[in-house]
């Protein structure tokens, strides 16, 4: 059973074959008396919130202690010991592969309304505009091979322009073997295959019908991780939307991975 949909299964059950799978990629530390769960079983339940489409994390916790699991620590232990995972949460979420292909292109993170904004104390948010209107906030950058999966992301202010980001995530190009990016037509250059303007005189001759019907790829992703929560519920701080949305980036990406266990 290696890609089972952990969604219908049991709560139990899911719980028991992610933590198998989380537990050998979580760092060596010194585990202390009053840590009740591993740091695999913590990230697997804070995985499941989100396969669940539970919008808080406060009530998932309040359900889980409730049945099954009322050995679990406190909901504010949880988040603390979360928020220290974030780096191998992070890592755990993309994974460098090597790519002919990724399609590129971005998803506004607004934290608060944007009426709100003058009043908003959020630290790093900005004003920016997207295909939506103006949001106050952050944007989600990301790259999605062909079958849809999140390769690469990066979380920046919504005020910077897709192309200067676009040019940020290159870097790591060349890992990822290189690949030939799709992008839409705010990343027009000679970097990317990117749909012509209709005021082009001379179109791109590289641009072809099968790379619009990519295009749609990554907006499919976009779609499946805004219903996993990605605009739900408040955060307050840079690490609490870094987190929120790394979580929800690995949940996504399950489908794609080998879920046996490590051995």
């Amino acid at each position: 059973m290696g890609r089972p949909d952990l969604s219908v299964l049991p709560i139990p059950d899911a719980f028991r074959h992610l933590a198998a799978w989380l537990s050998p990629q979580m760092p060596p530390k010194l585990v202390h008396a009053h840590e009740k769960i591993s740091d695999g079983e913590l990230v697997a339940v804070a995985l499941l919130q989100r396969l669940h489409k539970v919008p808080y994390f406060s009530r998932w916790w309040r359900l889980v202690k409730l049945n099954p699991f009322p050995h679990f620590p406190s909901e504010v232990q949880a988040r603390v010991r979360l928020k220290r995972l974030l780096p191998v949460i992070e890592g755990l979420a993309s994974e460098v592969q090597r790519l002919d292909f990724a399609v590129i292109d971005s998803e506004p993170l607004p934290v608060c309304t944007f009426k709100r904004a003058p009043r908003c104390k959020f630290k790093g948010a900005r004003h920016g505009f997207s295909t939506s209107g103006m949001v106050y906030g952050f944007k989600l950058h990301a790259w999605t091979a062909l079958n849809g999966k999140v390769v690469k992301y990066d979380l920046r202010p919504a005020n910077e322009h897709d192309f200067t980001v676009g040019c940020a995530m290159n870097h790591d190009w060349p890992a990822y073997g290189g690949p030939k990016l799709i992008g839409d037509k705010g990343y027009q250059s000679g970097t990317y295959l990117t749909p012509p303007k209709k005021n082009a005189k001379q179109p791109d001759p590289r641009w072809k019908a099968e790379d619009g019907a990519a295009r749609k790829i990554v907006e499919s992703a976009f779609s499946a991780l805004v219903t996993m929560g990605l605009r739900w519920g408040q955060v307050k701080t840079l690490v609490t939307l870094r987190l929120k949305v790394a979580l929800i980036v690995l949940a996504y990406n399950l489908k794609f991975r080998d879920l046996s266990p490590l051995a």
